[in-house]
């Protein structure tokens, strides 16, 4: 066995037969290789599905159910806790593996015995666009080493703790990885071990509530700098927003007169320039960076550093 192929799952049971057809049609020999699809506690009927599929599909398959749910975090570790391989793929059910996923990341690990942890490159899958689209694209290393399509040596995991349970949401994959850059692996970025993420149409609210919990990543900077120093625009500010909005909002209340305002504002509606055409969509991106400009506060606050 070579790899183990981790998939949190969670009220997606419509995509969980997807999936596994997309692991079944991998290039790797389907005896080196093999499948752990966590349930996350769904309430729909995953488990009736994930039951099937343990049962007709021609991989090593297998499959349990979390009694609460916990997140990605928890899920994934609770994965990679039963691997019978010495490497770990993870990948998420709303993305198709190409054919040669497994084998590229097997050769990767097998090339570098140093390779701790390696990305694979991620496509958006093909479809409108809107404001509020949001698109997984990954085309390179990235400081977030997001859990959708990337993999760790086992001994890796369980030297450094695998994924942060603590976190929820947003950011528990970043720690793992930098956990295991910090303790001295190599990494690596491999585009043959390429995904298809789908699309999706998220609301302001999720927006609100997604820049909120950046604060996670406030915290996360403050415990590896270098997320700080590859992933902010300013090793006190997360995006060039988080200054934009604040000078704006202050010059519209200290000057309401639009000519003496407008320097100060024109920066932050130019990063903004492709919403207004609809300024109800410009109003809801003033209320999404504040969000995360609070969550930037809140983390500051908890962490003891200083991030807009």
């Amino acid at each position: 066995m070579e790899i183990t192929v981790v998939a949190p799952t969670f009220r997606r049971a419509d995509r969980l037969r997807r999936l596994v057809a997309a692991l079944e049609a991998q290039d790797h020999p389907t005896d080196r290789f093999e499948v752990v699809i966590v349930d996350d506690a769904s309430p729909d009927d995953t488990a009736a599905v994930l039951a099937e599929l343990i049962a007709t599909s021609s991989l090593s398959l297998r499959g349990f159910r979390l009694h609460r749910n916990g997140g990605p975090a928890a899920a994934r570790n609770a994965g990679w806790r039963t691997a019978r391989a010495d490497v770990v793929a993870f990948v998420d059910d709303d993305c198709l593996p190409d054919p040669g996923w497994v084998g590229a990341f097997a050769r990767a690990f097998a090339r570098n015995d140093r390779l701790g942890v390696a990305q694979g490159l991620t496509r958006a899958e093909a479809g409108p666009r809107g404001p509020w689209t949001v698109a997984r694209e990954i085309g390179d290393e990235t400081p977030w080493f997001e859990g959708c399509n990337i993999a760790y040596r086992l001994v890796a995991l369980e030297a450094t703790g695998g994924f942060d349970e603590a976190i929820r949401w947003y950011g528990e994959d970043t720690s793992a990885g930098w956990k295991v850059v910090e303790a001295g692996w190599e990494r690596d970025f491999v585009p043959q071990a390429s995904t298809t993420h789908d699309l999706e149409e998220r609301g302001v609210r999720w927006r609100i509530r997604h820049g909120l919990l950046e604060s996670h990543l406030v915290a996360l900077a403050a415990v590896h700098p270098g997320l700080r120093r590859t992933a902010f625009w300013r090793p006190w500010a997360f995006r060039r927003e988080s200054v934009t909005l604040p000078l704006a909002v202050g010059a519209v209340l200290a000057a309401p007169q639009w000519p003496i305002a407008l320097p100060l504002v024109l920066p932050y509606l130019a990063a903004r320039r492709s919403l207004w055409r609809r300024p109800r969509d410009l109003a809801a991106s003033v209320a999404v960076d504040l969000a995360s400009i609070v969550g930037h506060v809140h983390g500051s606050v908890r962490s003891g550093v200083v991030v807009l």
